[in-house]
């Protein structure tokens, strides 16, 4: 099977949703417990492409796998040169095929492009799929926070991820 990456478009909402909606119904992978709706994605897609890439992993079929995005880490002005990034296959996806780190390599090659200088990947703890895809991506644990978040009556810890992909001498964003 061959697979490829392109740009998310609004079309892409229905998709992603389905993606997200399995981990947010099933999993402690992400602390949302409320999938939101299609057009919610819709905009999400329009809004994040305004600053940050999205991008999808399809297949050859032309049907989408998974998804991968960017945004600011938190809203003052001087964190704008880093980025929180985000990112999910499909829950039927191909395992240990490579389209975790294809898809994660391509937005950190988007990202780095533009000029931001670091990704930070933030992990339920006991993920240990995505936790060993940071590691091998060169990602280095940076904080721990147990006992965070709340959800399917258990509590759930968190832990953040970092790695540089960009000169701090070159302080310009291509947007």
């Amino acid at each position: 099977m061959n697979y490829y990456i392109r740009e998310a478009e609004i079309t892409d909402a229905k998709a992603i949703h389905d993606i997200y909606g399995y981990y947010a119904s099933n999993t402690y992978i992400t602390f949302t417990e409320i999938n939101p709706s299609v057009e919610e994605y819709q905009e999400n897609i329009v809004n994040t492409k305004k600053h940050y890439p999205y991008i999808v992993l399809c297949d050859e079929n032309d049907t989408v796998l998974g998804m991968a995005y960017a945004d600011q880490i938190r809203h003052h002005d001087a964190y704008r040169f880093s980025v929180e990034s985000t990112i999910y296959l499909s829950h039927d996806a191909p395992k240990q095929a490579g389209l975790g780190t294809m898809l994660y390599k391509a937005l950190e090659e988007r990202l780095s492009a533009i000029g931001y200088k670091f990704m930070y990947g933030v992990i339920t703890d006991d993920n240990e799929a995505s936790i060993r895809l940071h590691q091998s991506l060169g990602f280095s644990e940076v904080g721990h926070f147990t006992d965070i978040g709340y959800k399917f009556n258990n509590w759930k810890g968190i832990v953040w991820y970092r790695k540089k992909i960009g000169s701090l001498d070159d302080m310009t964003l291509n947007i």
